[in-house]
């Protein structure tokens, strides 16, 4: 018989977290040891309206080297408005590594970040860029339930996820060519740790996320391995304005079609339809026309010697996408009803870890 992946999204899940429904601030600290066999990153992303966007990650190990003992690296990855993409990092010695534990409050190097599940001040630099960016939360906070899934019955081994900032305006600098721009849009925060390796439990995911019209929407289809059954587990979120109307993920389905080859040896769908059907009426959201903004290999991260070894048993790839959004919501038994048709632009990725 399979083992089963327990979602944590029930009320004894937050009392054994000493959680309340509303997140606090001390959830955004650090909340893993940094020693061999857990991981823990804090993720940043910004977009603007020249094209030019910066993705930043803060993290207490390299994201594949769970294993390894405290090793923080800084990612930076700068992409211009003529779509030049630059990503960097820099590894730095855990004496150069600091984070609170009753707020968001983490140095690696002379990088930093700061905030309080609002208000983030955010400040990393590598080989040449720099992100000088300040991220302010238009949606709440949020998380389903006490936002962890089990992998073991004596629940030791576990993901944790937290979007601190699902949508909200950024606003500073980004350098880059030795020169500082002053840039201004949008942007998503949130936090991940865990005490088990993606790799071991997940077969794949389809992780999305869009802000049309007055709407944020988060959707996300997980699947584990075949040791767990290939069990399904499911993320949705809904707010209108700064209000969440639902996040229940349990009646979120996928369907996806038109696979396309990409060079690298894997697939990815050219249409994606995620349909979410609940007491108080339904959401569908349809993805079309995707453009890959990153397609790598994850074994780029291991030395040369492994990567030619290990890819005669695995390809694990990482896909990220901008795609054309179709949001339709029909909520008539939500308060007064919700309705609204909004069409725009969302991002989203597949990680494929099979």
């Amino acid at each position: 018989m399979a083992k089963q992946v327990i979602p944590a999204v029930t009320d004894d899940f937050l009392k054994r977290d000493g959680l309340t429904a509303t997140p606090l601030a001390w959830e955004d600290g650090l909340r893993a040891s940094t020693g061999p066999g857990s991981f823990e990153w804090w993720y940043f992303d910004a977009h603007f309206p020249d094209g030019s966007s910066a993705v930043i990650v803060y993290a207490t190990k390299p994201l594949t080297q769970r294993n390894d003992p405290l090793t923080p690296v800084v990612m930076l990855t700068i992409t211009r408005p003529d779509g030049k993409r630059t990503p960097s990092s820099k590894v730095c010695p855990a004496v150069q590594f600091a984070g609170a534990k009753d707020r968001c409050d983490v140095r690696i190097g002379s990088s930093w970040v700061r905030g309080d599940l609002h208000r983030y001040n955010v400040y990393a630099e590598t080989q040449g860029l720099a992100a000088n960016l300040t991220f302010t939360g238009c949606v709440p906070p949020w998380r389903p339930g006490a936002g962890k899934c089990y992998f073991d019955q004596a629940l030791t081994r576990y993901f944790a996820w937290l979007p601190a900032i699902p949508f909200g305006h950024v606003e500073g600098t980004l350098t880059y060519d030795g020169h500082a721009h002053w840039v201004e849009g949008t942007g998503y925060h949130d936090h991940n740790w865990g005490t088990v390796s993606l790799s071991d439990v997940m077969s794949h995911w389809y992780w999305g996320r869009a802000h049309v019209g007055d709407f944020t929407v988060i959707f996300v289809e997980q699947v584990a391995t075949a040791e767990y059954g290939h069990q399904k587990l499911p993320v949705f979120m809904l707010a209108k304005g700064d209000q969440i109307l639902t996040g229940d993920g349990g009646p979120l389905q996928l369907q996806v079609g038109e696979l396309q080859k990409h060079p690298g040896g894997r697939e990815y769908p050219g249409q994606v339809d995620f349909h979410w059907q609940g007491a108080e009426g339904t959401v569908d959201i349809a993805l079309r026309q995707p453009q890959i903004i990153e397609a790598s290999s994850l074994l780029v991260f291991l030395p040369a010697w492994k990567q030619r070894l290990l890819r005669h048993f695995a390809n694990p790839y990482y896909f990220r996408f901008s795609a054309g959004i179709q949001l339709s919501v029909d909520l008539p038994g939500l308060g007064g009803g919700v309705q609204a048709a909004e069409s725009g632009q969302a991002i989203y990725e597949l990680m494929l870890l099979r």
